[in-house]
């Protein structure tokens, strides 16, 4: 075996839900430019351009899709079969939390707490269910999930300047997104589904970078003394996608500067 194509893609059919986000356009690029076909669904009318450099490639397909229903997920998913030819790979990565107060887990309503878990668990468990069908007629499939470093240890209330927080109902929805990773990488093991989960650690939005205190605290969160760019999640994206995790199925890859680490 030439293990120099080990994290090729070339002929990979691969949908990244939420690929037109600040995270997600970027690990899309990435898996472009190791030759993957593209599928991103999206909630926009059409791509904003710019998100990708190379965003007229034949490689890539762009579809609006409602992924808060059954049936957008279908839908989106059948067209994304018929360009790619067949799909081998789902990334996760959208969520929303429809929060716009303080994330005090004494002050949320019971409609936006149902709302963020609905936005997390509910979207991810729902785009896993029905790429299932498709990837038990391939007789394989790899589905990447997206955790949070806030599934895994609780946000450090210190560091958020005032209008800044962590609504507890992203961080309960992530860490059960992660016990879903688990349950269905178990679960559809025999079916040569494997299923792994993307953790990412302080990856704030450009708008939230403009917070320069805020920024100094997520920093000095980490080992390594800065918070992520996007570019930082595309190695351990193209390693779960591709054959050089072939062997790796429900667990967490930790992408986050070494801030669990301590």
């Amino acid at each position: 075996m030439n293990y120099k194509n080990i994290f090729d893609l070339v002929g990979e059919g691969i949908i990244v839900t939420g690929g037109a986000g600040y995270l997600g356009s970027k690990i899309a690029e990435g898996l472009l430019d190791f030759g993957a076909q593209v599928t991103i669904v999206d909630t926009f009318d059409v791509m904003p351009s710019g998100r990708i450099p190379d965003e007229k490639s034949a490689n890539l397909l762009y579809i609006k899709g409602d992924l808060s229903k059954t049936e957008g997920v279908k839908q989106a998913y059948a067209v994304a079969e018929k360009n790619m030819g067949k799909i081998d790979v789902l990334f996760n990565c959208a969520a929303y939390t429809g929060y716009a107060g303080t994330g005090d887990a004494d002050a949320m309503p019971d409609d936006i707490w149902s709302k963020g878990i609905e936005g997390t668990l509910g979207m991810t468990f729902r785009c896993t269910r029905e790429i299932v069908p498709f990837m038990k007629k391939n007789k394989s499939g790899n589905i990447i999930n997206f955790g949070s470093l806030y599934a895994l240890i609780g946000p450090d209330f210190r560091t958020y300047p005032e209008g800044f927080n962590s609504p507890p109902n992203y961080g309960a929805g992530k860490a059960a997104i992660l016990q879903l990773t688990r349950h269905c990488a178990s679960q559809f093991a025999k079916y040569g589904i494997r299923v792994n989960a993307l953790v990412p650690g302080s990856f704030p939005h450009p708008e939230t970078q403009e917070h320069v205190q805020f920024m100094k605290n997520l920093s000095d969160r980490t080992m390594l003394g800065r918070i992520g760019q996007p570019e930082d999640l595309l190695g351990a994206a193209i390693f779960l996608a591709s054959d050089a995790s072939a062997y790796m199925t429900g667990t967490n890859v930790i992408v986050d500067g070494g801030t669990t680490a301590w």
